[in-house]
């Protein structure tokens, strides 16, 4: 959450002089990367349109981990693939007016992805996308490309890591082997996936032994199972996502995942005035608070619940993660019950009770770029039974590079895992 940016939200959208957007292409040299500005004549105007997710399906999946995606049409450029492609942003503001006190002035203390003129107070530049070019084919228009690229999640789902892993749990399942001590075990032996944990604070399971047994783990695990896979389930199990962030000082080798914590922002929510035109849509209910969560370990031969007590109409969060399965028995019941105030630490629960409740919806926003996946908003409705919808950003998808908007969605049922309730 960016919340200096949100503190003065109305006054950078009122003030706003322009926006204009650089799109550098970075070739590599021998061994050094070398930047060069897209000329403007060269893009096909608002073809820009960056999407970043942490659930983008239809019943809530805990974890996220999802590669942002780039597109961009190009004319009169050779095949781009394999490039690296950061997208930058420069905000120019009615000053005198924007910032009443130098503490709500977004600088890089405040906002670590923005770069200052100190010289003219009204202008920033901000990263908004950092990734590689996976293709740039021609399309029916032979003189235009279009450019596809992911950011650095993307190359943990290309490296495979079933085998590396077996070894590990092969060597260390006498001991603990914790979530953390096999991430970095992980990293130690293989060349950078691009996924570096660097804080582990909210991972509630940071510490706690996995059990995993190798013999579950080979019978269990595809043989394409990879980073981004491991990561994805990791995070389900600790009740977070992870999101790659821009990077610090508008440099691509800065750029570290970001760790979501839904439960820990439930009380801060941020209204959004106005949004364009009739962009706005959602649904006529609420999703149900999850007061039942449930796992399966010993490759689905056991099964381990997480309770709430019981309301009239309530979800079930049901999850076939592979940690678990490959787990031999051996403290999944503690895994489980850190995902809830069973026995947490901090007694906050971490999937169960109302940290999912929501309302689905799709707004488009005029230049609220700073808008995060993540974030809880409020958007005013012209209902007599709905004043307002309050939802979480589950994913949004920028568009244009003048006309910027930023079309935020939260996807969901009513009632989840009323198919998967396995007695």
């Amino acid at each position: 959450m960016i919340t200096e940016l949100y503190a003065i939200d109305r006054q950078l959208v009122d003030n706003l002089i322009e926006n204009v957007v650089t799109i550098e292409i970075q070739s590599l040299s021998g061994k050094t990367w070398v930047s060069a500005v897209l000329p403007s004549e060269n893009i096909v105007s608002e073809s820009l349109e960056i999407r970043q997710s942490i659930c983008d399906s239809e019943e809530l999946q805990i974890g996220g981990c999802i590669p942002s995606q780039l597109t961009l049409d190009v004319m009169n450029t050779g095949d781009l693939s394999g490039k690296r492609i950061i997208v930058k942003l420069r905000t120019r503001y009615y000053s005198d007016v924007l910032f009443p006190s130098a503490s709500l002035y977004p600088s890089t203390s405040l906002y670590p992805n923005a770069a200052t003129q100190p010289e003219e107070l009204s202008t920033d530049d901000y990263a908004v996308f950092a990734g590689t070019i996976f293709s740039c084919n021609r399309t029916g228009n032979r003189k235009v490309r279009r450019i596809v690229a992911f950011d650095r999640m993307y190359r943990a789902d290309t490296i495979y890591c079933k085998n590396r892993i077996a070894k590990i749990v092969s060597q260390y399942q006498s001991r603990d082997l914790s979530f953390m001590s096999l991430d970095q075990l992980l990293q130690g032996g293989h060349p950078s996936s691009g996924i570096t944990i660097s804080s582990w604070a909210d991972f509630i399971n940071r510490g706690v032994d996995l059990g995993l047994s190798d013999i579950l783990w080979d019978e269990v695990i595809d043989k394409k199972f990879t980073f981004l896979n491991f990561y994805k389930w990791a995070c389900e199990l600790n009740g977070v996502y992870l999101v790659e962030d821009m990077p610090q000082n508008l440099t691509l080798s800065s750029a570290t995942p970001r760790v979501i914590v839904p439960f820990k922002n439930m009380n801060t929510i941020y209204d959004i005035p106005s949004y364009v035109g009739s962009s706005l849509q959602y649904e006529e209910f609420i999703t149900k608070a999850i007061h039942y969560a449930q796992f399966g370990y010993n490759s689905g031969r056991g099964i381990v619940r997480l309770k709430e007590p019981s309301t009239e109409g309530y979800s079930f969060y049901y999850s076939d993660n592979p940690l678990t399965n490959c787990n031999n028995g051996h403290n999944v019941g503690a895994i489980i019950d850190n995902l809830g105030s069973v026995n947490s630490s901090d007694h906050i629960d971490k999937i169960t009770g109302s940290v999912y409740e929501y309302r689905p919806f799709k707004a488009s926003v005029f230049n609220r770029w700073w808008v995060q996946v993540g974030d809880r908003v409020r958007l005013p409705v012209n209902d007599d039974n709905i004043p307002a919808v309050e939802s979480i950003v589950l994913s949004k998808r920028i568009r244009g590079m003048y006309g910027m908007t930023v079309e935020i969605e939260a996807k969901g049922v009513k009632i989840m895992g009323k198919e998967n309730d396995k007695e």
